[in-house]
């Protein structure tokens, strides 16, 4: 039975039909291969260059950190520095005021004895101390 089928050519022509639909197949896939490929080649070098930027990202994001970390530092000095500045100045100020306090006092007592013996200046005199 085969050998006539052989002979009429059907049995020929249904191997090369499916010959060539296996073929077809075949090259479909390949080239579906190759075109996944290629897109998976793309991605990669898309997500290596995503790296590389996400990379440069956190080495920006350290050095700004530092940055940051520095003027902290700098504020916390300047405002430490202020405080003492400030103390130093009521200090001067509690001086001043105190020596003020005694220089007008002399310079009270000093206008009182003039004005009993009439010696009486328009300048004051100077401080002993001084």
């Amino acid at each position: 039975m085969e050998l006539q089928a052989m002979n009429n050519g059907t049995t020929t022509n249904g191997r090369r039909d499916r010959v060539e639909a296996g073929l077809l197949a075949v090259v479909e896939a390949e080239e579906e291969r190759d075109s996944c490929k290629a897109a998976f080649d793309k991605l990669t070098i898309e997500h290596r260059g995503l790296n590389a930027e996400h990379d440069a990202l956190r080495l920006a994001h350290a050095r700004l950190q530092t940055e940051v970390e520095q003027y902290r530092h700098e504020r916390d000095q300047a405002v430490e520095k202020r405080a003492r500045a400030d103390v130093l100045i009521e200090a001067v100020l509690t001086l001043l005021a105190k020596h003020r306090g005694e220089t007008l006092a002399n310079e009270l007592d000093a206008a009182r004895v003039g004005a009993h013996d009439g010696t009486a200046t328009s300048t004051p005199p100077k401080d002993p101390s001084t």
